[in-house]
């Protein structure tokens, strides 16, 4: 298929003639190009090509000036020859084939157009990439003759400005696209990086035109080596060995994470034959040195209105029999948890109940031995794993599964059920342990059931006002028919209260996730939640006298809905709902918002056909503003802001000014072809204003996170101190790799310098704050135990905010998620620490 070199003449291997050529082309730089016959002949030639297309190897037609020359402005010129058909050897060499020129005039020849597909040709056939391996072979094996005049290395030293490369993939042709030039698809991808990579410091000897006209798709590829091939082969050879360890550093730069993310909770899950619902039980069974009177992890406070009887606990035990294996019963039966355990346990979680602000499960009319197992199970379950002693917590998860297994024959046995509270309430207490587990299985389990819950409180009307109405007490009510009102206001805001709840899981899951939410705050029509004293009162005589005090109150209570529409309504009925639960929700409201802002985002970059910048930039200062008019009203009308409010805030503040899905990317998230996907975009990031306003507020999370009480910064709220930590490292790593580019000696770009103030990110707002925020002036740092900890190291960073997430706490008694977290935080760290960026 290719021609053979006229000068080897003897039967030689392969190897020995290429070296014998390669030699002999470096003997004798001096000499004339070596003759070599024409490749055989194609159809459809013109009689004579041009000199400039006979250069560029580009079709030229009969007509003189041919049209491409008169398209360029060049001068067609053309050797006197007429119309002959059969053109001399060296007409056909430089015309056809091998145009002649010397290095001046490649240097002056404009640079070509990319090919279209209608002037491609077939290219060879792919070289299995196990080849290249081998130490007797080179790429450069498998490169094309072209015919040009040897080039001598010391006469070219012309640099890229490669700030601009960036390789794009021709999927229908198998071409890489590197600022305009073109690589057939037998080019390892191992030599892509290297041609496309921004930190071209040394000479590229070659010309920009050279090495497109080397890969011009028109040419018809021989293995003929000549003299100018090997100094082709010198070329990338050098450049594949110097910048090898360039390549691997930028590629761990730009991919530290994918490592650490692999190996954590967040990872996605790859289901295995051993996973199963009844993995785990033989949790359920605990140890006598956990589960007897002298274990000091037992509660002694008593927040319902009576213990759990023994007969209650034996029906917990009965429907864990029922829905064990044979395997596991024999041990279950010797050491499942005692009457006292199992109180305590429930005990626990009304506990945290009374001083949560989703508050959701009506602790005075909770009666533990009138209820059914399955949400039992359920509390104890959800107040096991808050508990600092592994086992308990593995228990918690193991009854937890009892409790969705068994909600699952329930609802089928009886449809009826899915308009049942308590049936509600433990559905949502398992979505709740599942989503928030830092197990791989659970959480996807959780985040799959999500959807039939809120479809049965949809169908029932849950989330819309006509399904609730005012119940007013008064002085002439008698006993009796006060209890049954307190009963029915209980139940109906128990309702209210879990629909709240469902979509503040809803957004928060979706934002852990990285997820559109699954219901949407336009749904939410019915009233906040009633003021929590009503709330909280223990019995229908309190609950009557909490609300004559208070005032009867408007009828029409306002819902998310109208305070999306005007925040000024938080304000105005403060007095008459639950005042920190619906700041919450709205928050949330917002979140959502956020999220349909930078989905919209994604669809509009580039040039778009359909969607203006102008709109998005637009929708973004407009949340901006929405979210300062936010926090100025909730410091107006809250006397003591909420930790937790103010966490979620700035948290959301913080996903405003970022993508959360491309710096998870490029975190490692998937794998380090998505990192370095997203590495152009990070870069642009940390360029923008949007950036320092995203340190901004992830500094105002870690401040927020360190007034939290001790052993609530879970969940949720430990979620967002990773996040804020994601924020800091991508920042700094970035930084770090883009000024590694910098010639040696010149000064690092942004703000990091000696001559700035330093600029503590989770302090107080100040005017070098918003120096730094608006004009990049400052050294941005956060408050260590001792010195200042600079966002530009990026192992320091995550090391502040694992200290803030452990919180003095042991390894071992943080809950699964946060430990995940933690592990997450310090291999990033680690890995920035110990890998040299640029």
């Amino acid at each position: 298929m290719f021609g053979e070199s006229p000068s080897t003449t003897s039967p030689t291997s392969p190897q020995s003639d290429l070296m014998k050529r390669h030699a002999a082309g470096h003997d004798s730089p001096d000499e004339g190009k070596r003759k070599r016959p024409p490749p055989y002949p194609k159809n459809g030639r013109v009689s004579q090509a041009c000199a400039a297309c006979a250069k560029s190897k580009l079709k030229c037609d009969e007509e003189k000036p041919c049209k491409r020359c008169k398209e360029k402005g060049f001068v067609c010129d053309w050797p006197d020859g007429g119309n002959d058909t059969s053109p001399s050897p060296a007409q056909a060499s430089h015309s056809d084939y091998e145009p002649n020129y010397s290095l001046d005039e490649a240097l002056a020849q404009p640079p070509l157009t990319s090919p279209t597909h209608d002037d491609e040709t077939d290219m060879p056939d792919a070289i299995d990439p196990a080849e290249f391996n081998s130490p007797d072979v080179s790429i450069n094996n498998y490169l094309p003759a072209t015919g040009i005049n040897s080039i001598p290395d010391d006469t070219i030293s012309m640099t890229y400005d490669a700030s601009t490369i960036s390789p794009i993939m021709d999927h229908d042709s198998g071409i890489f696209s590197i600022d305009g030039t073109f690589f057939p698809n037998f080019i390892p991808d191992s030599l892509i990086p290297t041609l496309a990579r921004n930190d071209m410091h040394t000479s590229t000897n070659l010309p920009h035109d050279y090495i497109h006209d080397v890969f011009d798709h028109n040419v018809q590829f021989g293995f003929d080596l000549t003299d100018v091939d090997f100094g082709l082969i010198d070329f990338f050879n050098t450049r594949g060995i110097a910048d090898a360890s360039t390549d691997r550093s930028e590629d761990s730069g730009i991919a530290l994470g994918a490592e650490a993310y692999r190996r954590s909770s967040l990872s996605n899950w790859t289901p295995a034959h051993e996973d199963t619902a009844f993995a785990n039980q033989g949790d359920l069974s605990v140890p006598k040195s956990i589960d007897s009177p002298e274990a000091n992890m037992r509660s002694e406070r008593q927040i319902l209105s009576e213990r759990l009887s023994s007969g209650s606990r034996d029906l917990i035990f009965g429907m864990v029999l029922q829905t064990s294996t044979k395997a596991n019963l024999t041990r279950i039966m010797k050491s499942f948890p005692s009457t006292e355990l199992l109180d305590s346990l429930i005990q626990d979680y009304f506990d945290f109940q009374s001083c949560n602000i989703d508050s959701w499960i009506h602790g005075p009319t909770f009666q533990p031995n009138d209820q059914t197992p399955d949400i039992l199970a359920a509390v104890a379950a959800a107040g096991a794993i808050r508990s600092p002693i592994p086992t308990i917590r593995k228990l918690g998860y193991a009854l937890m599964e009892v409790a969705r297994l068994q909600l699952s024959s329930k609802y089928e046995n009886d449809n009826s059920t899915t308009r049942d509270l308590r049936a509600s309430q433990t559905f949502a207490l398992t979505l709740e342990i599942g989503i928030w587990s830092g197990n791989g299985r659970r959480t996807e389990i959780a985040e799959s059931f999500q959807n039939p819950l809120i479809t049965m409180m949809r169908r029932s009307l849950r989330f819309r006002r006509s399904a609730y109405s005012n119940i007013l007490p008064s002085m002439e009510d008698s006993s009796e028919s006060l209890e049954r009102k307190w009963r029915t206001w209980t139940e109906q805001e128990s309702f209210k209260r879990l629909a709240h709840h469902l979509f503040l899981h809803d957004a928060q899951s979706a934002m852990m996730l990285n997820v559109t939410p699954i219901l949407s705050y336009a749904e939410l029509e019915l009233p906040f939640p009633a003021v929590r004293a009503l709330w909280d009162a223990k019995s229908a005589d309190a609950w009557r006298d909490i609300y004559l005090r208070t005032g009867a109150g408007p009828s029409r209570l306002p819902s998310l809905v109208d305070t999306l529409h005007d925040m000024s309504e938080l304000s105005a009925f403060r007095g008459y709902i639950d005042l920190h639960l619906s700041t919450l929700v709205l928050l949330h409201g917002l979140s959502a918002l956020i999220n349909e802002y930078h989905r919209l985002k994604f669809i509009s970059k580039g040039n778009s056909k359909h969607w203006n910048a102008l709109v998005i930039n637009s929708r973004q200062q407009e949340l901006s503003q929405i979210l300062s008019h936010f926090r100025m009203l909730y410091h107006e009308f809250a006397e003591i802001p909420s930790p937790q409010i103010l966490l979620i805030y700035e948290m959301i503040s913080m996903f405003l000014y970022m993508s959360l899905e491309e710096l998870q990317l490029f975190a490692g998230k998937e794998d380090k072809k998505e990192a370095r996907r997203v590495y152009q975009s990070a870069l642009e990031w940390i360029n923008s204003l949007d950036s320092r306003r995203a340190l901004w507020h992830a500094g105002q999370v870690l401040r927020a996170a360190k007034t939290m009480p001790s052993g609530s910064l879970t969940g949720f709220f430990a979620v967002g101190v990773y996040y804020a930590s994601l924020a800091f490292w991508s920042y700094s790593v970035v930084y770090k790799a883009k000024n590694a580019k910098k010639p040696a000696g010149s000064p690092p770009e942004g703000h990091y310098g000696g001559r700035w103030p330093t600029v503590f990110l989770d302090g107080s707002d100040s005017t070098d704050v918003q120096k730094f925020i608006s004009l990049g002036c400052g050294c941005p740092a956060l408050q260590g135990p001792q010195d200042p900890v600079l966002v530009s190291d990026p192992s320091q960073t995550m090391a502040l905010a694992r200290g803030v997430l452990r919180a003095e706490a042991s390894h071992d008694a943080l809950p699964p998620l946060v430990q995940s977290l933690c592990q997450l935080m310090g291999d990033l760290g680690n890995a920035a620490r110990s890998t040299a960026v640029g």
